[in-house]
């Protein structure tokens, strides 16, 4: 009975851990849980620029749509005119003949443009529309302004439009000024780049708009 006491005062396991060896678990515990929140914050990093991709991605889309279906429908409002009553870069006056917005008198005066959201370096694309009156040959466009598309976070790194022959040639310079160059569009190219906010991905879409109607004459 005197050996088993003595053995059990004498026992190892009764020392517990020495102060070096809780340090070392500590730190040990320190860097995995380290490299675990790594892993999540970069995760969480990842998410937020995959959500802010798919939103530019859709605000593009919707744009290009639009941009792309109106543009198909400019046409000359008179036989001496031009579908486009002025073309830039970043800004475009043109008339179209719009199903959903048509009165039976005339094409639609439609405006594209880039604007700034106050001071901010953020811009926006709007359309606004404007109905015509008064009759062939002799229409006015004085009327309400209806809003058709408001479009967010447009990089404004690069032209928005470009214009081209139907020789393949592009219109330059901008902005185009004399009715012979308006009357020779033939194609709208259209370059959406677009970010959610200054650190997001950039998404780009780019197309080239034939106007089907460039040889339309209304007279006839």
């Amino acid at each position: 009975m005197t050996r088993f006491r003595r053995w059990l005062r004498t026992d190892g396991s009764e020392q517990g851990h020495t102060l070096i060896e809780m340090m070392i678990a500590t730190m040990l515990l320190s860097l995995v849980v380290a490299s675990a929140f790594g892993v999540v914050i970069v995760m969480q990093n990842q998410a937020v620029k995959t959500a802010d991709r798919f939103t530019a991605e859709s605000e593009a889309q919707t744009m290009a749509d639009r941009l792309t279906k109106d543009i198909r429908t400019a046409v000359a409002p008179t036989s001496t005119t031009a579908a486009f009553a002025s073309a830039d870069s970043n800004d475009v006056v043109f008339y179209a003949n719009l199903s959903d917005l048509a009165t039976g008198v005339g094409p639609t005066r439609l405006h594209a443009y880039l604007s700034q959201v106050g001071a901010t370096g953020v811009y926006v694309l709007h359309e606004d529309a404007t109905q015509p009156s008064g009759t062939v040959g002799n229409y006015t466009y004085t009327g309400a302004i209806i809003n058709r598309l408001d479009g967010e976070y447009i990089d404004t790194t690069q032209p928005l439009f470009t214009y081209w022959r139907s020789d393949g040639t592009q219109i330059l310079p901008m902005p185009i000024t004399s009715t012979t160059d308006l009357r020779s569009i033939d194609s709208v190219g259209v370059t959406l780049r677009v970010r959610v906010h200054p650190n997001a991905p950039t998404v780009v879409i780019s197309t080239r708009i034939h106007i089907r109607n460039v040889d339309y004459n209304p007279n006839n």
